[in-house]
């Protein structure tokens, strides 16, 4: 916000993919360092609320402990403040109190700022490639469209014919021809409806099908970080942006070219009939546009903050529906629905300023067009009693002025809901523009086959650029068939050096070796088709055992199948069960306890044969029966194996055990050692590296 007031125009998108967001939240001095590298000079303090018109504005203010929004004005006992969530407005100083923390951050451009504009703009293009035939539907729409108008044109015309000619000559075969004519002209008028609403039912639901696909697409290629770090509700919000999309782009260019065209037409055709008059109607249309164009920007801010409430709302309701188990276990279910409500209260009240906006331009309108009424019925009249129009004259006129007023207003509502649409191109913006993962590029080298060795030189990784680093100069080498456990406390960074290793997280620093080679030119794909792994945070999905085992595939084998379950110690519990392989596992595994869950994970990482195994607490929930028969079965494959674990025995039935903490990455001497969680020297292929 502040950088696009000095001039430097830069947009969220922008900011995200240059300085990588950190899910854990930004301290201030993640500000600071962000601000000093797109030239802003930085200065933080510490400031009572009477103190804040002193400040160089506009400034960024500390917010509720956990939260940042802006300040651009102070005037008097009121501020005016925009909250990145979605919302400006003016505040009290003694609302202001009850959210301000104290810190602000003053920025000012320095030595090295630029005026430019780094904005990323998704292009239309660039959401239907590859749909085929909608330009032949595009031109059919606006053939039968036109069809449609000239029915619309024509009819006022037999009005006026009708009421000048057959009426006053009591000619009712005039009248009765008339009729007939206009009544095949209607019969002809329904039929093209009736073929453009197919032709814009067939175009739209193909242009919705293909821009949700190459979304979807898109978005299943983003790094893992990306979800990461965004909350669900938020980016399903950002992918219903695809319907308003594709609802104006199937039915409202066409609609839009349409109307301009009729518009013009009907205002010539006005002028024909009274300059006068028309001048009326066309300066009642331009009070329309400048009050639409007025109200634009608060009604862009009252929308924009709607979708971001109603995704805060759905990522609660989400997240209560997931966890409902634990919230009924605690009795917090009141509590729950409580801090629900809040947010939906704040959906509604999104929703209640944005009909705001709509209710204003609508009584505007209404007086506008009300008043412009009058006024022309008042003129026409006058016009016929001083021998100038005709009684069927006015009567077309007025007709024709409705229509010009209609299409000329639908043609600024279909304007303003284009610019409108810029909106969800933005949110869109953050999905499509995303660099794909890189395990999506094409490799250098073809691989074949895993010998199963790999190594780690120098490798550093944090989760922003702002984030102190999680590992640091780590070096390991575990060679093919080798089992490997890694141990230590809680939260020093075991399963994210586990998903370095396996390619999920890309090192800041440092290269991750495969069979002698780095990942990145030995080729993820061909890695990750040749390596299996049990992660913390893996799921099962709704559908059968089976289904699950192999993780949807088309051709199932179900020798291979039983094999992997028998490996993983759940076969025998399967076949007791109703359908056995064909038992529904439930809403993410639901229906399964904690142990049967991992074992069908198990068997999942088993099935595809792999040549490496990387397990992250991926026995912590069996007994030590099937834990034995797991870790035997698994030997026999004689395959390379990696284990973050704290359960002794799962650490006992390692070759070599890796000690990881605070203070670095050790190896223990001997399995047995490892109980007492104490390193010992580092020797063999293992350095010590600091975290």
């Amino acid at each position: 916000m502040i950088a696009s007031f000095y001039g430097r125009q830069i947009d969220l998108a922008t900011m995200r993919r240059r300085f990588t967001p950190s899910f854990r939240g930004a301290p201030l001095s993640s500000l600071i360092k962000i601000a000093d590298q797109i030239g802003l000079l930085p200065r933080a303090v510490k400031l009572p609320l009477e103190a804040l018109a002193n400040l160089a504005l506009p400034a960024i203010l500390h917010w509720n402990m956990n939260h940042y929004v802006v300040i651009e004005r102070v005037s008097g006992e009121k501020a005016l403040i925009h909250d990145p969530a979605g919302r400006s407005e003016w505040l009290r100083m003694s609302e202001i109190s009850e959210h301000f923390t104290g810190v602000a951050l003053e920025l000012r451009p320095n030595e090295t700022f630029e005026k430019k504009t780094e904005r990323t703009v998704l292009g239309w293009s660039q959401l239907w490639t590859r749909i085929n035939g909608l330009g032949s539907s595009f031109l059919q729409v606006v053939v039968l469209s036109v069809v449609l108008q000239v029915y619309v044109l024509a009819l006022p015309y037999f009005l006026q014919i009708g009421i000048d000619n057959a009426l006053p000559a009591l000619d009712h075969d005039l009248l009765s021809v008339l009729a007939l004519g206009f009544g095949l002209f209607t019969l002809f008028n329904a039929s093209a409806s009736f073929l453009r609403s197919f032709v814009i039912l067939a175009a739209g639901s193909a242009l919705g099908f293909g821009i949700a696909s190459n979304i979807a697409r898109k978005l299943f290629r983003l790094p893992l970080d990306w979800f990461q770090k965004r909350e669900v509700g938020d980016i399903l919000s950002r992918f219903q942006s695809v319907e308003p999309i594709q609802k104006m782009l199937s039915e409202g260019v066409a609609g839009t070219l349409v109307d301009g065209l009729l518009a013009l037409t009907t205002l010539a055709i006005m002028f024909f009939y009274s300059a006068k008059l028309a001048l009326v109607a066309l300066t009642a249309f331009v009070l329309y546009l400048v009050v639409r164009l007025l109200s634009f920007s608060f009604e862009r801010r009252a929308r924009e903050g709607a979708i971001i409430a109603h995704g805060k709302e759905q990522t609660a309701l989400i997240e209560t529906i997931r966890g409902i188990q634990t919230f009924r276990l605690y009795n917090r279910e009141t509590m729950r629905h409580a801090m629900w409500q809040t947010l939906l209260t704040d959906a509604v009240n999104a929703n209640i300023r944005a009909s705001r906006v709509g209710i204003w331009q609508a009584t505007g309108n209404a007086l506008l067009f009300g008043l412009e009424n009058i006024l022309t019925i008042y003129l026409a009249i006058g016009f016929v009693m001083d021998g100038g129009f005709s009684v069927g004259m006015v009567f077309a006129y007025l007709a024709y002025k409705g229509q010009f007023l209609e299409k000329a207003g639908n043609l600024v509502d279909q304007g303003m809901a284009f610019m409108m649409l810029r909106l969800h191109l933005e949110r869109l913006a953050d999905i499509a523009l995303e660099d794909d993962d890189r395990s999506f590029g094409a490799s250098s080298v073809a691989v074949t086959e895993l010998k199963g060795r790999i190594e780690l030189k120098g490798v550093s990784y944090r989760y922003s650029s702002t984030d102190p680093p999680v590992l640091s100069d780590i070096d390991l080498v575990v060679d093919p068939g080798e089992h490997v456990a890694i141990t230590g406390p809680s939260g020093t960074g075991k399963s994210t050096l586990l998903k370095v290793m396996l390619g999920l997280f890309e090192p800041q620093s440092g290269d991750v070796l495969v069979d002698g080679m780095a990942l990145r030119q030995f080729g993820y794909k061909s890695f990750h088709n040749q390596i299996a792994a049990v992660l913390q945070d893996d799921n099962l999905f709704a559908g059968s055992i089976a289904d699950n085992i192999t993780l949807f595939a088309e051709q199932a084998d179900p020798v291979a199948i039983a094999e992997a379950a028998k490996a993983s110690a759940i076969h025998d519990e399967i076949m007791k069960m109703p359908m056995q392989y064909e038992t529904l596992v439930g809403d993410m595994g639901s229906s399964l306890s904690g142990g049967q869950k991992q074992r069908v994970l198990l068997a999942r990482a088993l099935y595809r044969k792999p040549k490496m195994l990387f397990l992250d607490e991926g026995t912590s929930h069996m007994d030590a029966a099937n834990e034995d028969r797991v870790n035997q079965s698994i030997r026999s494959l004689g395959i390379t194996r990696i284990v973050v674990a704290h359960r002794q025995e799962t650490i006992a039935s390692a070759d070599r055990i890796l000690y990881m903490d605070g203070s670095g990455l050790q190896a223990i001497s001997q399995p047995s050692e490892a109980g007492n969680q104490e390193p010992a020297e580092c020797s063999g292929a293992l350095t010590q590296a600091k975290i």
